[in-house]
């Protein structure tokens, strides 16, 4: 009964490291993903994302803590990508960190 369970996790795992393998080529070469302003809605965002990542069918099978850890590797990749947008782009999102 539970190798259902870790077969999901583990194929929505490997899913979630190609997509983040991805991102660091992205960024690799030169190119960002515009953030929403607000904190709220990047948070929704990178949630999304996740939950997006997953299968239908593995849904049911992920727990929140499966989607939280996801959508916190997504949000530290893709919060790195901010550095190589324009800065106006990195002003009007409120995000001032010295990339």
């Amino acid at each position: 009964m539970t190798e259902p369970d870790s077969t999901a996790r583990m194929q929505y795992a490997q899913r979630v490291e190609r997509r983040i393998r991805f991102l660091k080529t992205l960024k690799d070469a030169g190119l960002g993903l515009y953030l929403p302003a607000d904190e709220q809605a990047r948070k929704h965002s990178f949630d999304q994302l996740a939950r997006m990542t997953a299968r239908q069918r593995e849904l049911s099978e992920l727990s929140a803590d499966d989607l939280a850890r996801a959508a916190e590797a997504f949000r530290t990749h893709i919060d790195a990508m901010q550095g190589v947008l324009p800065h106006d782009v990195q002003y009007k999102n409120r995000i001032r960190r010295n990339w």
